[in-house]
């Protein structure tokens, strides 16, 4: 007996089926992510990068987002490799996301090609590229969280 599972995510709806049940091997994913943590935990390969938003202290600084490597097997182990600083002072980088997240792990046209850093304090969102070079991303679009009010309405974006 197959194991599935139905869960609405945003407009639609996501199928899952267990993959061993399937006939798939252990991880069938042809998207971005896996079913669950636990199978990414289970059959996912070890993290070699993270990126991690960092707040200088003071109010002239802008806050940047650092790489840090994290491959026990690099000679830059444990180091932050790079530095992206975004073009304002005051936004205080807060919690980021990806542009497609794990319940797109069944679809091959979706990609982690950029993460999505909003400013707590100032409303800007920040799409930053970690696909082109993953130890150098670069900042691919900025947008404003004034122009986000005038058109939506809405204030203080937040990802989880």
């Amino acid at each position: 007996m197959s194991t599935e599972t139905h869960h609405k995510h945003g407009n639609h709806c996501v199928h899952h089926q267990d993959s061993k049940e399937a006939g798939l091997g252990a991880h069938s994913s042809s998207g971005p992510g896996y079913a669950s943590p636990l199978e990414a935990m289970k059959y996912g390969p070890q993290e070699k990068l993270i990126y991690v938003p960092a707040l200088p202290e003071g109010s002239n600084h802008a806050d940047y987002l650092a790489t840090i490597d994290v491959d026990p097997k690099s000679p830059t182990y444990c180091q932050v490799i790079h530095r992206l600083s975004v073009p304002f002072v005051g936004d205080e980088l807060h919690h980021t996301g990806w542009n497609a997240c794990s319940s797109c792990h069944n679809d091959s046209s979706r990609s982690r090609k950029y993460l999505i850093a909003p400013g707590l304090k100032s409303g800007n969102i920040y799409v930053i590229d970690t696909a082109s070079d993953p130890r150098v991303p670069k900042l691919h679009k900025t947008i404003l969280g004034k122009d986000i009010v005038e058109k939506t309405n809405l204030t203080w974006p937040h990802t989880r």
